[in-house]
């Protein structure tokens, strides 16, 4: 068992190599992945995109507001739901990375199944988001001859399979699987470097196990690899809190800083309203310059009743208290 370390260092990066990308993951500045689901049955989406058009829309207005990457679901994990066909799957998902990829986007593949990862791999797509633990090794060969990356999710069970185990030690058992499985990707091929983990917030755990998942990053972080963590909306925080899915945001942004200290991405819905958090929260932190700005312009300082009057407000003389 890996021994535990108090603090990852925090001055330590990671990089992050990813078919054609390179990401520089630094603590305290994770990087911002977009959802955007091909499929109609997430838990959490608020609207089903129908179209690859509207799908790429949504897409490119993500990176516009600050995603770095777009994470392409193609078949939902929730249980209550049939598996989608192979076939749909791909042919929803391809169209929609060859889009993004033309525009120089870098795209992730939330998928356990070895056809729909080659399919994208072969269209462009950078990373596999393997929702499933390995459980197919040939996701991790796959990646290896794509130089693409592979997030590694802690689960112990089938896709789709609705379940809450009984953990003794849910840390452990989180830090005993990517022991194994970082041992198996690199066995087939994949460079250690490419591999992310992620802790698989609400995947077959209680809100509890979620809770003291979190708490173990800086145990997990002695594995030297950047996260992804699912912050986006989740199941835990709705019971702390008693909030719906879609009117977790304040949730999703607590999750954020929970993890924010460690190397890594955060896989988010709302991301104009993260990335906003984060520039704010790195600008204080020291890791953004404080950006120029201009004191007459009047929409930044306070109230103006019709937007139309902001012109003229600009050129009122600024009162003495905000």
């Amino acid at each position: 068992m890996l021994a535990a370390t108090p603090t990852p260092d925090p001055t330590a990066t990671v990089t992050l190599p990813a078919a054609a990308h390179t990401f520089v993951l630094r603590p305290g500045a994770p990087a911002v992945m977009g959802i955007v689901n091909t499929n109609p049955g997430s838990f959490s989406d608020t609207r089903h995109l129908a179209t690859t058009e509207e799908q790429f829309a949504t897409a490119m207005r993500m990176v516009e507001a600050g995603a770095a990457i777009i994470d392409v679901g193609t078949d939902s994990g929730v249980t209550h739901g049939d598996s989608i066909d192979l076939d749909v799957q791909i042919t929803r998902a391809v169209p929609l990375v060859e889009k993004l990829v033309a525009q120089g986007v870098p795209v992730s593949i939330d998928t356990p199944f070895a056809p729909v990862a080659e399919a994208t791999l072969a269209a462009g797509a950078a990373m596999i988001n393997d929702v499933s633990g390995l459980a197919d090794p040939r996701i991790a060969e796959l990646c290896a001859a794509h130089d693409a990356a592979l997030v590694i999710l802690h689960t112990r069970v089938e896709h789709k399979k609705e379940a809450f185990l009984d953990f003794d030690d849910v840390v452990a058992d989180v830090e005993e699987l990517f022991v194994e499985r970082i041992e198996r990707a690199v066995s087939l091929g994949l460079a250690r470097e490419r591999i992310v983990l992620d802790p698989g917030i609400g995947y077959a755990k209680y809100p509890h196990d979620d809770v003291e998942v979190i708490r173990a990053y800086p145990r997990f972080a002695a594995l030297g690899l950047s996260f992804l963590t699912g912050a986006s909306r989740k199941y835990f925080t709705g019971v702390i809190t008693g909030a719906e899915p879609p009117e977790r945001l304040p949730e999703t942004l607590a999750t954020v800083e929970a993890v924010r200290a460690f190397p890594g991405f955060v896989r988010v819905h709302d991301v104009p309203e993260v990335g906003r958090y984060l520039a704010v929260m790195e600008t204080l932190d020291g890791l953004r310059a404080f950006p120029e700005y201009d004191t007459s312009v009047a929409r930044l300082k306070w109230l103006v009743a019709d937007p139309d009057d902001a012109a003229d407000a600009d050129d009122a003389e600024e009162p003495a208290a905000l």
